[in-house]
């Protein structure tokens, strides 16, 4: 008994020296930071307000999926495999800094062009499209920044700046919210945005522009290889929770419907914080072991087990309180988002034990190709799924397509994750 504390404490005492809490404890800030600015958001905008938001924020998303072709992604992968060595990583984010802003430029025309020339289904998400188009280049600095302290395993600087932004972020949409209506909560992500660039700079001292640092060289290819492949694997994945409320925004174009739909999201939602934050800290360990296969399947098996106890526990609490959660938090007026929000818990236990940190660790292997199929296969049903649900249930379907996709994909990445373990263990 005696040993096995001794063990215990020897495990906490590293995972705190090593950032783990720090990482998992801001995780837990923002998302309860980020929880309130959505309570308090849907309380001081009407229901049409908050769901014309939706909408335009909603094609922004989908937008920013190809933020800087992967340059965050594959800047994280390559520096991470020459373990954060400062000199290469200081290379890796120079060339990632400049390729990102110039392919940014392409994503800002994209949205002038759509605020231009698409036919939108609720015309005052239009305004709101235009006010977001130079909102990737501030935004991408800040994912650089991230990517950059996690890869030299600043653990608690990433969980400084972090904190920061979202705190930046739900005053500034308060206050923009109280001023200027939904066009107020677009100048709260530039005023956010721009803060935790400037706090990153000044206070952490994240310089991703070093002039003393070399060309990366050959390495370029491999950087853009990885972006690129990344991009459209990161993009697939995060359709799946975009095309829900694009799809409804087709079919049936109501700003209450769209509304009510993004509240039953918003909790199954922020509660992929727990996932997250845990692969946020494994992933520079999975990527620095990915030739030792018996490390890699021993510590996945552990993670997979206790992951999937604390979701479970989570899911179902959230599926049998769902009314009382509800109408606590928004009100009798989004009672009607009560059953999507019940088949979202069951989701978020899925994805969360499986498909999160399945589909991010398949990447440390380099299993990019294999990603990119999952993803193309799941995105092709998961926009028919929505499609034909959506006409038949409304945003009821649109749930059930969701939770569809997301079984198929996590069976898909966590089978293959595995045999691909096996297989590097064998061939050590």
């Amino acid at each position: 008994m005696s040993k096995m504390v001794d063990n215990m404490k020897g495990i906490m005492r590293k995972l705190f020296s090593t950032g783990f809490f720090h990482v998992f404890g801001s995780s837990v800030i923002n998302k309860i930071i980020a929880f309130l600015s959505s309570v308090v958001l849907v309380r001081i905008l009407t229901k049409p307000e908050y769901g014309t938001f939706t909408y335009a924020w909603n094609i922004y998303s989908i937008v920013f999926i190809f933020s800087g072709m992967g340059m965050d992604s594959a800047m994280l992968q390559l520096a991470s495999e020459h373990g954060g060595e400062p000199e290469y990583t200081d290379k890796v984010s120079k060339y990632s800094v400049r390729f990102g802003l110039w392919f940014n430029l392409l994503l800002a025309v994209v949205l002038l062009g759509i605020g231009l020339w698409a036919p939108l289904t609720i015309s005052g998400g239009r305004n709101l499209i235009f006010a977001l188009c130079l909102l990737p280049f501030v935004q991408l600095i800040v994912c650089l920044m991230s990517c950059y302290l996690r890869v030299v395993k600043r653990n608690q600087d990433y969980a400084k700046l972090t904190v920061i932004n979202t705190i930046v972020v739900f005053a500034g949409s308060v206050g923009g919210a109280l001023l200027f209506r939904e066009l107020g909560l677009v100048i709260g992500q530039y005023f956010a945005a721009i803060v935790t660039c400037l706090f990153g700079y000044y206070s952490l001292h994240v310089s991703l522009m070093k002039r003393s640092t070399t060309s990366i060289g050959e390495d370029r290819k491999i950087l853009l290889k990885i972006g690129f492949i990344s991009m459209i694997n990161n993009g697939l994945s995060q359709l799946l929770l975009l095309l829900d409320v694009f799809v409804l925004g087709i079919v049936d174009p109501q700003e209450t419907l769209l509304a009510s739909y993004k509240v039953a999201t918003m909790i199954p939602t922020a509660l992929i914080f727990i996932p997250n934050s845990l692969v946020i800290y494994i992933y520079p360990y999975f990527a620095e072991h990915k030739n030792d296969g018996k490390w890699c399947l021993e510590r996945f098996k552990k993670i997979i087990i206790v992951l999937g106890i604390v979701n479970c526990l989570i899911s179902l609490l959230l599926f049998a309180f769902a009314p009382t959660i509800i109408r606590v938090f928004f009100g009798d007026q989004y009672l009607d988002a009560v059953p999507i929000f019940r088949v979202l818990s069951v989701n978020y236990f899925i994805s969360g034990t499986f498909r999160i940190v399945s589909g991010n660790l398949l990447v440390t292997q380099r299993k990019l190709k294999y990603n990119l199929i999952e993803s193309i296969i799941t995105s092709i049903i998961n926009v028919i799924a929505d499609y034909f649900f959506i006409q038949l249930w409304g945003g009821m379907g649109a749930a059930i397509a969701t939770l569809m996709v997301v079984i198929i994909s996590s069976i898909m990445s966590t089978v293959y994750l595995i045999l691909t373990f096996i297989r590097v263990k064998k061939n050590a």
